[in-house]
């Protein structure tokens, strides 16, 4: 016989006002927005960049951005065929943090548009969510008319319902010196196999515009830049505390599996092999590195300082031995790039 609890059971938590409840749907929307755009802007390093490279990477920016704004409005009015038509032209575009002369100086390997479906462009995640964003303000709106309340403050709604209240972060100078480094890496290796052809099939002396400059000047010149940036990046990552050397660990690691797979498209041989082999174990340590990182930030106001220290020391170990192996790879690469124009030259 089933005896009845004299304990009245409780009825929860009350349903939220719709009116409040629209209110929260705005305010995660607006933060989503905010954020898409801080992460765009700090891949475009313009904010970082000299005065003349800055208008330069803003430029991309922009023109990425319009071309996604296009293809939400044509996706939100249901003209499919449209939005197809621009978001090719999105994907075929240079991505953030590439100036025009920078992405075409580029080998054609490195600029290839991957075979499948390409991964969903930031731009294209942030328009579509502006137009999301635009049309519950609008609903919002209508409901505070109705209801005879004050229109809502958008700021003041996101530090209420946001899931953050974090300011902006400082702008990511190392994150443009790596792009700035491995821009004249490209260039360097480009130089050396262009140099090479020429010396196989020699072309006709340049009679006509300014004349280019010898083949070790230039060489010299990209070895400047990568070292330059090498240094400081060191300097840089030397400076980070604990989370932000262990998110700096994992930003290298996926750029690392990003090369990666570019790379996988245009190598044969053994070399193919090897980086077929590669890519599965970077991918494993992006995960046991998130991981990581994520248990730092639940406990670390619970770690002592000789755990923290210790930690620290950690991550930058890993971030040393990916140096070296990045280091001895590019050398390789050089040296064998090296052979083949020291042969032709002879």
């Amino acid at each position: 016989m089933e005896v009845k609890s004299s304990r009245k059971k409780s009825s929860g938590r009350p349903p939220l006002d719709p009116l409040e409840k629209q209110r929260r749907l705005v305010a995660r929307l607006h933060e989503n927005c905010a954020d898409l755009e801080r992460q765009l802007n700090e891949n475009s390093g313009h904010d970082d960049a000299d005065e003349a490279e800055a208008p330069l990477l803003l430029s991309t920016l922009n023109q990425r951005l319009t071309y996604a704004r296009e293809v939400a409005h044509h996706e939100h009015a249901g003209r499919s065929a449209e939005a197809k038509a621009v978001r090719q032209r999105l994907n075929l575009f240079r991505p953030v943090g590439f100036t025009e002369e920078a992405w075409n100086a580029l080998p054609t390997s490195e600029t290839r548009l991957a075979p499948g479906k390409p991964k969903m462009p930031m731009e294209l995640e942030l328009a579509r969510i502006e137009i999301e964003c635009e049309d519950e303000i609008r609903k919002l709106r209508a409901m505070e008319e109705e209801a005879n309340e004050a229109p809502a403050d958008l700021e003041q709604l996101q530090q209420q319902h946001g899931t953050t209240a974090a300011g902006r972060p400082g702008k990511d100078i190392l994150g443009a010196l790596d792009r700035q480094m491995h821009t004249a890496i490209y260039k360097r290796r480009d130089l050396i196999l262009r140099r090479t052809q020429e010396l196989a099939e020699p072309q006709p002396e340049q009679t006509e515009g300014r004349p280019r400059k010898a083949f070790e000047e230039r060489y010299e010149y990209f070895t400047s830049i990568i070292e330059h940036c090498q240094k400081q990046i060191v300097d840089g990552e030397a400076q980070l505390p604990l989370l932000d050397l262990q998110r700096r660990l994992v930003k290298r690691l996926r750029d690392k599996a990003t090369r990666t797979r570019l790379q996988l498209k245009t190598t044969l041989g053994t070399d193919l092999v090897h980086l077929k082999l590669d890519l599965p174990i970077i991918e494993k340590q992006i995960a046991e590195e998130t991981d990581r990182l994520k248990s730092f930030e639940a406990n670390f106001d619970n770690l002592a300082d000789m755990q923290l220290k210790s930690l620290r020391e950690s991550a930058a170990e890993k971030i040393r031995k990916l140096d070296s192996l990045e280091n001895f790879e590019d050398y390789k690469d050089r040296h064998r790039l090296h052979g083949e124009y020291n042969e032709t030259k002879i």
